[in-house]
């Protein structure tokens, strides 16, 4: 299934979204605001009502399809070869989540009478609605609000020029913040989506090749505007 003109999201759109879901949530449960880690483990079984299972067979003897969601079924299932890895299992988990909450509603409405279809999620290939599950997924897990709220508290005045230092950062911010279950990567990633640190960083492995491209042409404009500034 791919998205068409009509049901394409922004990504304010999409983080309005997953900010509102979050906030739904811990009403449900109670709680007047978001608490983090963000479960979204609790969040898929018990409150979508989703069962979550395992696999390595099949489309899922590809290591690089990390995930899937079943509407039909009621099943997300989960690449075995994720289970030991705390943040990207959560990732794909968020990822599928925001499948059910992006894209569930178009997907019954095309497939009434249609072949059923399982939505991967495929390291490789990502057509809009990928996209936009990863961009859900991470507002989910690292909701803006909260990142810049641990960050006025890590009280980090250090200008991030290097991956290094952006890893440091991520690695702050996860600590400060419980985010025991996102990974290094993911933070780094997502600080460059809220625009807390520079895209001449680099988008990590793991996120789209639109972002790497976008992040190889940024550095090389950086490197260009530093080889301008030297000569002057």
């Amino acid at each position: 299934m791919e998205s068409n003109d009509q049901n394409i999201r922004t990504i304010d759109e999409i983080e309005k979204l997953a900010d509102e879901f979050n906030l739904t949530y811990f009403s449900a449960n109670n709680e007047n605001s978001i608490t983090l880690p963000v479960p979204v483990e609790d969040i898929a079984e018990h409150y979508l009502g989703y069962q979550i299972d395992f696999v390595n067979e099949g489309l899922f003897s590809d290591p690089e399809i990390l995930g899937g969601i079943d509407f039909d079924e009621n099943k997300i299932y989960v690449n075995a070869s994720v289970e030991d890895h705390d943040g990207r299992y959560a990732f794909t988990i968020a990822h599928e989540i925001g499948h059910h909450v992006l894209h569930r509603d178009t997907y019954l409405k095309e497939n009434l009478d249609g072949e059923k279809e399982i939505l991967c999620r495929d390291v490789r290939n990502k057509p809009r609605i990928e996209l936009e599950a990863d961009r859900f997924a991470a507002a989910l897990l690292m909701p803006a609000q909260s990142v810049r709220d641990i960050l006025s508290q890590v009280n980090s005045s250090q200008k991030v020029k290097t991956i290094g230092q952006a890893r440091g950062l991520a690695s702050k911010i996860i600590k400060e913040g419980e985010l025991n279950n996102v990974s290094n990567t993911a933070m780094v990633n997502r600080l460059i989506d809220l625009k807390v640190i520079s895209d001449y960083i680099g988008y990590q492995k793991g996120i789209n090749s639109q972002h790497s491209k976008l992040s190889v042409f940024s550095y090389l404009t950086y490197r260009l505007r530093k080889l301008i500034k030297l000569s002057r």
